[in-house]
């Protein structure tokens, strides 16, 4: 059982090379400029220095943090309705859960690889994609192929205040959740309070799917936590086995391996990858010990000024208050 008091989750582990996406590459981790890659465009935020580079037919948008560089997307424009890196392809366990999926939030944009990918392969989907950078919002649409199309949204917004301003009751059938500042997700992010938001957020039937790094020691936490709020929750192993995609339901759903297998057929039709190996990849047991629920217990109206608290970027360690 981790010691009381705030948990800190150590730069220095990731920078072994999980990115903020939470991919290895021969950039991650790097220090300075990716050799061999054309600067497309510079940005500063009051969040985020990025940078968005192309190699060959390879585009990616990376985040800057004292001078090292993560991988927040990667797109492939010679395969562009294709995902390129790993852990976005595991997030498609969502719909190995929900398959009739037709509305998305994605909170963390990004270049918006997961949700144009969706938009573009499954008639009918709506997306509302939320970044809290409007230099991330604006290059992904310049250089990362996001449709102007009115069923599909952006908005300039921190994650958890769009969900708070959205009246409660059925809206989603999928929240995404991919929200990080450089290599950590912010606090106000990661409690009880914003993912029973979420679950009142959700149709009938949906689903939250959360990418989440296992070799944290917040894992065992963030675990704890959507199982407080979540009845059935469904964990997917990373192609590398570096991350866990966890997909929490709204309702219990015990989701037996033949009914997994059944749902993997069925939507296999909408995708470019072994669908059916991602159905394989489900945990069988816990790959987490012992956690403490995450809690904040913001008044709403402190809300605002508490999210900006916590969307200050952490540097050489990111104190996590676990109860």
């Amino acid at each position: 059982m981790p010691r009381s008091g705030p948990a800190r989750c150590s730069r220095r582990g990731f920078l072994a090379g999980v990115s903020a996406a939470g991919v290895l590459g021969p950039a991650v981790g790097a220090r300075g400029a990716p050799a061999a890659e054309r600067v497309l465009a510079r940005a500063r935020s009051p969040y985020n220095e990025i940078v968005v580079t192309q190699r060959g037919s390879v585009r990616t948008m990376y985040f800057v943090s004292d001078g090292t560089w993560y991988i927040e997307s990667r797109w492939d424009t010679a395969h562009p309705r294709s995902l390129d890196l790993d852990y976005t392809r595991t997030m498609m366990a969502g719909f190995l859960v929900q398959p009739a999926a037709r509305r998305l939030l994605m909170i963390g944009f990004g270049g918006g690889q997961i949700s144009t990918y969706l938009f573009e392969r499954i008639d009918g989907m709506e997306v509302d994609g939320v970044d809290i950078d409007p230099e991330v919002v604006r290059l992904a649409r310049t250089y990362f192929g996001v449709p102007d199309d009115p069923r599909y949204r952006t908005h300039v917004s921190d994650g958890r205040l769009f969900v708070e301003k959205i009246r409660p009751g059925p809206r989603y059938d999928m929240i995404v959740l991919d929200a990080f500042r450089g290599v950590f997700v912010p606090y106000h992010l990661k409690t009880r309070q914003f993912y029973g938001a979420l679950r009142e957020r959700l149709a009938p039937g949906g689903v939250v799917v959360a990418n989440l790094h296992h070799a944290t020691r917040m894992y065992p936490h963030d675990r704890a936590t959507f199982d407080a709020v979540f009845p059935a929750c469904h964990a997917f192993a990373s192609e590398r086995g570096l991350q866990t995609t966890l997909v929490a339901c709204r309702d219990d759903d015990p989701l037996g391996t033949f009914d997994l297998r059944a749902r993997a057929r069925a939507v296999a039709p909408y995708f470019d990858f072994d669908v059916l190996g991602l159905a394989s990849r489900r945990y069988r047991t816990p790959n987490y010990g012992p956690g403490r629920v995450l809690e904040d217990g913001f008044d709403p109206k402190d809300l605002p000024e508490a999210a900006a608290r916590h969307n200050r970027a952490c540097h050489d360690d990111c104190p996590y208050p676990v109860r």
